[in-house]
């Protein structure tokens, strides 16, 4: 069964529909937005919704990761995140709030599960 948590907000900015494609076999297996690794919807799983000027981005995060949000994205955030995204494709350090982090490593606030 899958556990797929979202809040209220993000519950009501992608409808019923799209939530219950998350709990189908379609995203059983992903990658976690906040860390990278690979997770499944069999354990807890948050709906990270990135929001655009023009477009919604649904990304899944386990629940260690990150709690289930909306986060508006302007253009300057844009290229900082596509400059973290090709960083961590390379394996180089990425600068976060908590401080220097390895590719790979959860935030100290929050702890990724393997």
């Amino acid at each position: 069964m899958a556990d797929i948590r979202a809040s209220v907000e993000v519950r009501a900015l992608i409808g019923a529909d799209k939530l219950r494609e998350l709990h189908g076999d379609a995203f059983a297996q992903y990658a976690c937005w906040r860390c990278g690794r690979a997770g499944r919807t069999t354990e807890p799983t948050s709906v990270i919704v990135l929001g655009y000027r023009v477009f919604r981005v649904v990304k899944l995060a386990h629940a260690g990761c990150a709690d289930s949000q909306i986060i508006e994205v302007g253009a300057a955030a844009m290229r900082t995140a596509a400059g973290r995204t090709a960083a961590r494709q390379q394996g180089q350090q990425v600068q976060g709030a908590g401080g220097q982090l390895r590719c790979g490593e959860s935030h100290p606030a929050k702890k990724c599960l393997p």
